[in-house]
């Protein structure tokens, strides 16, 4: 075992009382019984994708739907599970932490002790790293008893490369296999979750006994579809964010002189951008969606903020709050271009000082338009899965900037004649991603984690833990696993005159609905919010007490339980 990982933590009073905290659990999962209703085969929510899908993932594709029941649930063809042997388990975390990650650990580790106390889990150390290099800790209460409901992934620390290699494929399910695995669990967002299908896949493929489970959490919120409401962490992040931009807001409403430009983390969706602009009421949220729908250019947005700044100003407001999501740069036309085109010559292996002599005529314009900063961060090498380093490029500065030009062009013009603007600018990410977990993230991570037991208990392989009805109370919440299959898209793009590609199928990213109920919600509010200051300061995150048991927002106003939706149905249809 590593040093670092698994030791106890010194914790604070706060962390110490937090440790005390037992979530509870939802009916249909109390018990040594495990229950498990099948409901229709999962298929692709989008049908034109579906041939590819199958054909990819022929062992794993078309399974049907799981219920898991309470006990007192009078459904004759489920299937009782009471004998519960001993199992070996491995869970490993993928991707970038989370908020409430340590309480899926905790909530499998109490379900696999509950039903059989043989049962072993053993966490891989440094993520995918350590699930090649079979390095393990075995999970015990001891190990836990630091970790409960705190934030971080220290406890086994992480990676955010993907297993996708043919070679790391086989790797993983020689570990698997090594160390007689029962199941695998992975606790991830989009990218994660595709590779733990195409684990289950390979695994069923050569007959490995070991099943694979995948569970949502990323908070990015954007691992969202018809069986996933939303994701561990999402609430967390978004309530300490809204609790910082509400103090930017406070500040800029006292000193009536800057214009706060704040960039959250978000990746390509915005999500986390609406729910925080929900939360605190910022003059203004630039959401990539809506920039990307209306073909919106640099000059497009830049232009939309200073009609803002003017028109604030002529209400005499010299002053403002505008959120700008992580994943904007990739939203805006011809910066997207711009970048894939450093893409494509980063791949061909030129080096960063030669890419921008071999652009094109007009990426090399507009390149060098831009501000020096901006110019090297778009040369920045992209992630591991291909995709550009976004934390690292600030937009937000770039937007000041060019408003600020902009503004005082009008202010020699006489067309502005408010005071002199002035620009801060700020990236909320790292301060939110190690954040104590809030109380929903606690209780649906550590419930998570008792569905994963749920899962394997039922001989499932290449499923996702979902838990629905999710914005009633716990004793209300729906636990079910739907394969990760059905979850999946195929994305068709086209590359030069009129070449259509077909991509392989994946779970991707879900993208802010601008049909949706939190959209609307928030155009309902975007002209008093723009005008007026109408800031709300939801406050520090809390454990107990006001604002405790509050819930994301853009989770309340919108009907996404599609399980409890399938139930009424299937109720109504034998009445009839």
């Amino acid at each position: 075992m590593d040093s670092d990982y698994g030791v106890p933590r010194e914790l604070s009073e706060v962390q110490q009382n937090r440790t005390l905290y037992q979530p509870e659990l939802p009916p249909c999962l109390q018990g040594t019984t495990v229950r498990v209703e099948y409901g229709d085969v999962a298929i692709a929510a989008d049908p034109a994708g579906a041939h590819v899908i199958s054909h990819a993932y022929p062992h794993t594709y078309g399974q049907p739907l799981a219920h898991f029941l309470r006990k007192a649930a009078n459904v004759p063809d489920a299937k009782v599970i009471s004998e519960h042997p001993a199992v070996r388990v491995g869970i490993v975390f993928c991707g970038r932490q989370s908020p409430g990650g340590h309480n899926v650990i905790w909530g499998l580790h109490e379900a696999i002790k509950a039903h059989n106390v043989n049962s072993k889990l053993i966490g891989f150390l440094g993520g995918t790293d350590g699930l090649l290099a079979q390095k393990t800790l075995e999970i015990t209460n001891e190990v836990l008893s630091s970790y409960k409901n705190q934030g971080g992934y220290d406890m086994l620390g992480r990676t955010k490369d993907q297993i996708r290699t043919t070679e790391q494929v086989n790797g993983a399910m020689a570990t698997c296999q090594a160390l007689k695995l029962d199941a695998l669990v992975i606790i991830g967002g989009v990218t994660s979750n595709t590779d733990a299908a195409q684990l289950a896949e390979t695994f069923a493929e050569a007959k490995c006994a070991t099943k694979v489970v995948g569970v949502p959490v990323t908070l990015n919120g954007d691992l969202k579809n018809q069986f996933v409401e939303t994701t561990v962490g999402f609430d967390t992040i978004c309530k300490v964010n809204s609790q910082l931009i509400s103090n930017m807001c406070t500040d800029a409403l006292s000193a009536e002189k800057y214009y706060y430009f704040i960039r959250m983390m978000g990746r390509k969706a915005s999500h986390v951008a609406l729910e925080c602009a929900l939360q605190s009421h910022p003059n203004m949220v630039i959401l990539g969606e809506e920039v990307a729908a209306s073909k919106l250019t640099i000059f497009d947005i830049t232009k939309q903020i200073c009609d803002a700044v003017q028109a604030r100003a002529e209400k005499d407001k010299n002053h403002g709050v505008i959120l700008i999501p992580e994943g904007l740069v990739e939203s805006i036309p011809e910066l997207y271009a711009l970048l894939q085109e450093i893409n494509g010559l980063h791949g061909k292996g030129v080096s960063v000082e030669n890419i921008s002599s071999q652009l094109s005529p007009w990426a090399s314009a507009l390149f060098e338009f831009l501000p020096q900063f901006i110019r090297q961060q778009l040369l920045l090498r992209p992630e591991s899965d291909d995709s550009a380093q976004l934390s690292q490029i600030e937009t937000e500065k770039l937007l000041a900037q060019l408003v600020e030009t902009e503004m005082n062009k009008r202010l020699k013009e006489g067309t502005y004649k408010g005071k002199k603007f002035n620009a801060i600018c700020h990236f909320f990410g790292y301060q939110a991603r190690g954040a104590m977990p809030s109380k929903f993230d606690c209780d649906y991570a550590y419930v998570l984690g008792h569905v994963c037991y749920h899962i394997l208990a039922a001989g499932l392989n290449g499923y996702m833990a979902t838990v629905t009805n999710l914005k009633s109370p716990l004793n209300k919440w729906r636990c079910g696993a739907a394969p990760i299959s059905s979850m999946m898209t195929v994305k068709r793009w086209s590359r030069g005159p009129a070449t259509t590609q077909i991509g392989k199928p994946a779970v991707h990213m879900a993208s802010v609905d601008l049909r949706g109920k939190a959209y609307e919600m928030l155009r309902q509010n975007s002209s008093s919010c723009l005008l007026e200051d109408i800031y709300r300061n939801p406050g520090p995150l809390q454990f107990e007490g006001p604002g405790a048991d509050a819930k994301p927002i853009s989770l309340c106003v919108e009907d996404q339980d599609y399980m409890g939706r399938i139930k009424k149905l299937q109720e109504y249809l034998e009445k009839v």
